[in-house]
């Protein structure tokens, strides 16, 4: 423990203020989904897919060779019967048609010796992908200040009658969760890679900070699940590829801070009730007021998205990257990136 004599209590005092004054920014977390159309689209006469399990780097778990095939199934069949895209996944066990047979004998299929071309049942494509998992854990020190320490200050005179105020140390931790993805697409009647999409996606969490006073240690557990967060970061990679070649739907989750504006806190305040048009001329005033404040522009832009205008969406989000360097920021300008011009209206 560390010992802090009477300018401690300054810091008491200070400390307990800032946690009674209640002063806070707005926040809103905001979901929404729209519908993009494909880049390339599926090769012609490509009517079915076979989806192989996805091979796993050496240090993640075998768990995921399986679930990022199943994520590719279900939104590929998402696309079949709500969009009308023309195409099934087939059973590994129906087969027939014809690959190389370096990509048979890679996935364990080879229906031929030597090097002749193998025979795959029943499929006119075939994806194959690569997962590769990291999982990262930073631990990270805090001061909280023990008042316990402080029991039998104020008995001698103004001066506090000389008692010290001890701080102690508490443990909090940072993660960051990576997952590298590569899905190719590959043509069996005319033996060729039709699509490949490649990928990085990182989440980062952390323990919520000790309190100023009497804070306690924060362990992992405290943290939300991992396997959710990655499913997502996978699920993020798949959508990516698959809406490359068939329509499919976008799930966005955005977190939303007010700079502290009017405006701003008025915006979010809008965005959190799903009321975006008016949540967009709240953040358009509070930039008319200061063009720097990158939380506007951050929440303008995803009134903009939730709304279905791509473009503007990403102006906004570039220009709140002017302002900040943030990992939500960035993501959500890649996003767009990719998106932009293909977002179905109405849909």
């Amino acid at each position: 423990m560390r010992r802090m004599t009477n300018c401690g209590f300054a810091l008491l005092g200070l400390a307990l203020v800032t946690i009674g004054s209640g002063c806070s920014s707005e926040l809103a977390r905001v979901e929404f989904s729209y519908v993009v159309d494909p880049v390339k689209g599926l090769p012609p006469g490509l009517d079915t897919i076979y989806i192989a399990p996805a091979n796993v780097g050496p240090n993640t778990d075998p768990q995921w060779s399986d679930l990022t095939a199943t994520v590719l199934k279900n939104l590929i069949q998402e696309s079949r019967d709500s969009f009308g895209t023309q195409v099934a996944v087939t059973d590994r066990r129906d087969t027939e048609g014809t690959m190389a047979e370096a990509d048979l004998k890679a996935a364990g299929m080879s229906s031929q010796q030597g090097g002749a071309p193998g025979m795959l049942e029943a499929a006119d494509g075939r994806i194959m992908s690569n997962v590769n998992i990291k999982v990262d854990v930073q631990e990270r020190k805090d001061q909280t200040l023990d008042i316990t320490s402080i029991g039998g200050w104020g008995g001698h005179g103004a001066g506090g009658g000389g008692a010290d105020m001890q701080t102690r140390e508490v443990t909090g931790y940072q993660r960051t969760m990576t997952v590298q993805t590569e899905f190719k697409l590959l043509d069996n009647t005319n033996n060729r890679v039709w699509d490949l999409k490649a990928g990085t996606y990182t989440a980062t969490d952390e323990t919520a900070p000790a309190s100023p006073v009497y804070g306690s240690s924060r362990g992992l557990g405290d943290l939300p699940a991992a396997d959710r967060i990655i499913a997502s970061l996978v699920d993020q990679g798949a959508r990516e590829f698959v809406s490359g070649l068939m329509a499919c739907r976008i799930n966005v989750t955005a977190h939303v801070k007010s700079s502290g504006s009017k405006e701003c806190n008025n915006g979010v305040k809008m965005l959190r009730g799903g009321f975006y048009r008016e949540a967009l001329a709240s953040f358009q005033a509070a930039l008319a007021e200061k063009p720097g404040d990158h939380r506007a522009a951050y929440g303008a832009g995803v009134a903009c998205e939730a709304m279905g205008d791509g473009e503007q969406a990403l102006k906004y989000y570039r220009q709140a990257l002017t302002g900040e360097q943030n990992a939500e920021y960035a993501g959500a300008r890649s996003r767009l990136e990719a998106y932009a011009t293909r977002i179905r209206k109405g849909a």
